[in-house]
């Protein structure tokens, strides 16, 4: 029985061992036609970015129902659909009067295109009534969400594979670059599918300013408040290798950062003129169902 038990150990190690090593090319794989359906939890705790009253402090669960479509394949790119399809919030345990219409105007639908390797472009969409960009997550655009990765095209992909990408959250003068670290963990078994796991960190010092009129400028010469802190922290998500599509994302991450006048006489700066906000956000994406394609044209 022992010498059983020692055979079957063994097998089980060995399978491990060559899944781990398996190489892979992963790419995005979206037909025509291809809608996508996600879970989304996301629990924020600190000073909460609220509409309307941003800065209050406690405790945010959202619980998201996320679509994602294909609205144009091409050869290099397929254009993606994104957007809520329910929601529901709940603050310190109670529920929280926001409904979907209230939500869609800080998370709206939106578009994107995608290539097969993860790059995004033609971002467009709404919102911005958060204040400040979220930790691993653009709210004018789900696909930042659900497309979290760009995966390099020049090596296969084992397990201990590490590279580095940077994305781009908000536009314009407010825009915020974060590099990103990925590396392959190798594959793992998730509800009987063994899933490409990848894990992803970041660690980004934030820096920015502000006119007399609280707008983002360039000009640090002439800027009146500035901005500083740091925003970091860790995604791990898991991979459907032949559909070609994220399965599950876990992201843990904090945000920390001061607004304060910039005061050139050299003045002190009092408490009440700063503004500080603490932020932790745990959030969990599992993908929930995928509708039959028209076509098996993918890019």
């Amino acid at each position: 029985m022992r010498k059983l038990i020692g055979v079957v150990a063994l097998g089980a190690w060995m399978s491990l061992a060559v899944a781990q090593d398996t190489a892979v090319n992963f790419q995005y794989k979206f037909k025509e036609n291809q809608q996508e359906r996600y879970q989304a939890t996301v629990e924020m705790s600190g000073n909460l970015p609220i509409p309307g009253a941003a800065g209050m402090a406690g405790v945010l669960k959202l619980n998201m129902t996320v679509f994602m479509k294909t609205t144009e394949v091409k050869e290099q790119s397929v254009t993606v659909s994104t957007g809520l399809e329910a929601f529901d919030a709940e603050f310190n345990g109670q529920p929280f009067p926001v409904g979907l219409d209230m939500a869609k105007s800080v998370i709206p639908d939106s578009t994107a295109t995608v290539s097969p390797d993860g790059k995004l472009g033609g971002i467009k969409g709404g919102g911005g009534l958060m204040g400040f960009q979220l930790p691993g997550f653009d709210p004018r655009n789900m696909a930042t969400m659900l497309i979290p990765t760009e995966f390099p095209t020049d090596k296969p992909l084992t397990a201990g594979t590490s590279w580095q990408f940077t994305r781009t959250f908000g536009e314009g003068q407010d825009a915020l670059k974060i590099t990103l670290n990925a590396k392959v963990e190798g594959f793992e078994e998730v509800e009987g599918t063994k899933l490409l796991k990848v894990t992803q960190t970041f660690d980004n010092p934030i820096e920015a300013y502000q006119d007399a009129f609280y707008q983002p400028t360039t000009d640090k010469e002439n800027a009146v408040r500035v901005t500083k802190g740091q925003m970091k922290g860790t995604m791990t998500l898991w991979y459907h290798p032949e559909d070609g599509i994220l399965h599950k994302a876990v992201l843990q991450a904090s945000l920390n950062q001061t607004t304060e006048p910039i005061k050139k006489d050299g003045s002190e700066i009092k408490d009440y003129e700063r503004e500080s906000t603490q932020l932790n956000v745990n959030a969990t994406v599992t993908r929930q169902s995928s509708a039959k394609t028209e076509t098996a044209t993918s890019s």
